[in-house]
Formats: C-alpha cells, structure tokens, sequence
C-alpha cells in the first residue's frame, strides 16, 4: 500500500472509530473509566504512527494515550491482540523472547487488534479508554465498514 493510500485508509478507519465512541459514552460504565477521556493509536508494519485523542481532560487523555500505544506496540511486535498473546505464552504456546517484550511490560488488557489491509498490510489497532471489551468491538465494528480492511488472525 503507497503512503498515500495507507493515509487515506487509515483516515477512513479513524473516521469510522469516532462516529462510534458517542454511543460508547451513554453507558456510564464506559464513559466514567476515564471520564470520558478516549486514545486511539494505529501502528502501521512500517512503523508509522497515527492516532487520535478524544476528551478535555489533557492528564486523562495522556494516561489513556500512554495505554493506548503500549497495547498498539504490542501488537505490532507480536502480530496478536492484547489479551490473547499472554494467554498464549502464559499456556507455553508462544515464546515471549522472539518479540523482545518482557513479562513486566505485558500490557495484558484487552483493546489491542491486528487489522489486515487487502494487500497485505498490517495494522495494529488500539484503543483505551472505555473497557477493554468495548474498545475491541468499536474497532471491529469500524474496521467492518471500512473497505479492504478486515480484522487478521492473532
């Protein structure tokens, strides 16, 4: 994918990821994890970063920020979402030491996904803010709507 459409595709996704966090923000539940503060964070196999921060609370919105990218790294190193790679090596079904990710710096929470372009590309997708369970569904619900991404393996 040339830079050109990578922006364009992950601007789409963004776009789509932000029309969904409203709803998000009527179950108190959600809305009151971070006050209403929320990071998205994509990292691109190629090492490019975009992101976004929703909120007004500038120290929340760096906590969820800080979260948000030690997820997408993650996934990006490992090519597996949050959450599912330390129950792989946590069940020795995966070896920690070929990512170079040491067990104190698992980030463990759930809100980390691989997404795949139709060409191949690869995407880390992370979100925090809300639960880790609806920071997982707003991003395959976005990644749905956007064509030539699908969710990938991991």
């Amino acid at each position: 994918m040339s830079p050109a459409e990578l922006t364009a595709t992950v601007e789409k996704l963004i776009a789509e990821i932000e029309r969904l966090i409203p709803a998000c923000m009527e179950n108190p539940e959600d809305r009151d994890n971070s006050l209403g503060n929320v990071t998205l964070m994509i990292v691109a196999e190629s090492g490019q970063i975009f992101g976004r921060m929703f909120g007004d609370d500038k120290v929340r919105r760096r906590g969820t920020c800080r979260v948000a990218w030690q997820k997408a790294t993650q996934v990006w190193m490992t090519g597996h979402a949050t959450g599912r790679y330390e129950e792989l090596v946590y069940a020795k079904k995966l070896d920690p030491a070929r990512f170079g990710i040491n067990h104190p710096d698992f980030i463990g929470w759930d809100g980390g996904l691989p997404v795949v372009a139709k060409d191949g590309t690869k995407l880390a997708v992370a979100m925090s803010g809300f639960s880790g369970a609806t920071d997982c569904r707003i991003i395959r619900e976005a990644v749905a709507k956007v064509p030539g991404l699908a969710m990938a393996e991991g």
